[in-house]
């Protein structure tokens, strides 16, 4: 599933392409994805200047002068591509035609993302079930300490909860627990505030360098111009069962938590 860093290169890739543009048509090939498309609210976005795209979390929002947004989630497969192609790919499901000849194609092979159009002010609900990310001013030490400080929950399935912190994902929850060496069967309740301190600004430091990167390729994520990530490669733990651990002798481990694979050291993470 395309994470914080491969949805912010998103962003990126298709933000130069949309600025100053207007959506002159809207073609819809399929319009069953996770929430269908309503495309019934298609007038409100076409022939209006877009006025930003922003990121929230795993969410693309762009947002129009006239005060309608539309917000697009890639899902499992999902990905966006800027292009002047007029032939389609398999899955491309909706086609944005600019004014500039170019088209913003959204194209998902199991159909779990979702755009869906509203009105600004109203806000979206799944926008709103999120928590902040790492990046936001919110997210800080005394936050995370305050909303994990009586939980029974384990810290890596504490990462994962979009609706405590958002956008980290299972693979980079891995990678941030391994580098502020904390187990990832701790609870919150053990965590102390340092240990926040230190989750977050690894938090920062890993989804920099995977975005700088262009996203983690572990199936079938592409960017924006429809190129794989390539942040595995500096993975230290995730995917690495029976490997050698980067701090020690010992081998990562490979456990499940919540349906989720979790790797790490049982020796330099406690």
């Amino acid at each position: 599933m395309p994470e914080l860093p491969e949805v912010e290169t998103t962003k990126r890739g298709i933000e130069p392409y949309l600025e100053n543009q207007s959506i002159t048509n809207v073609l819809v090939r399929q319009k069953s994805l996770r929430i269908p498309f309503n495309d019934n609210l298609n007038k409100h976005i076409t022939n209006v200047k877009i006025k930003n795209i922003k990121r929230r979390a795993k969410y693309i929002v762009i947002n129009f002068v006239n005060g309608y947004s539309m917000v697009i989630h890639l899902g499992m497969t999902g990905n966006l591509r800027a292009s002047q192609q007029e032939k389609f790919l398999k899955h491309d499901h909706i086609v944005f035609s600019l004014e500039s000849g170019n088209s913003l194609i959204f194209n998902d092979v199991r159909r779990f993302g979702l755009i869906q159009i509203y009105k600004t002010k109203d806000s979206f609900y799944l926008l709103d079930n999120n928590g902040p990310d790492p990046f936001d001013k919110e997210a800080d030490a005394d936050y995370l300490f305050n909303r994990i400080k009586n939980s029974s929950a384990s810290i890596k399935s504490i990462l994962l909860n979009h609706k405590i912190i958002s956008g980290i994902g299972n693979i980079y929850a891995s990678e941030i627990l391994f580098n502020t060496n904390i187990s990832p069967l701790r609870m919150g309740k053990d965590i102390s505030y340092e240990d926040c301190e230190k989750i977050l600004h690894q938090s920062k430091l890993i989804l920099k360098k995977a975005i700088k990167a262009g996203g983690t390729t572990l199936n079938d994520y592409f960017n924006a111009e429809s190129k794989p990530g390539y942040f595995k490669i500096q993975l230290n733990v995730y995917g690495k069962e029976g490997e050698k651990c980067p701090s020690c002798e010992s081998k990562i481990s490979k456990i499940t938590q919540n349906n989720r694979s979790t790797y790490f050291c049982k020796e330099s993470q406690n």
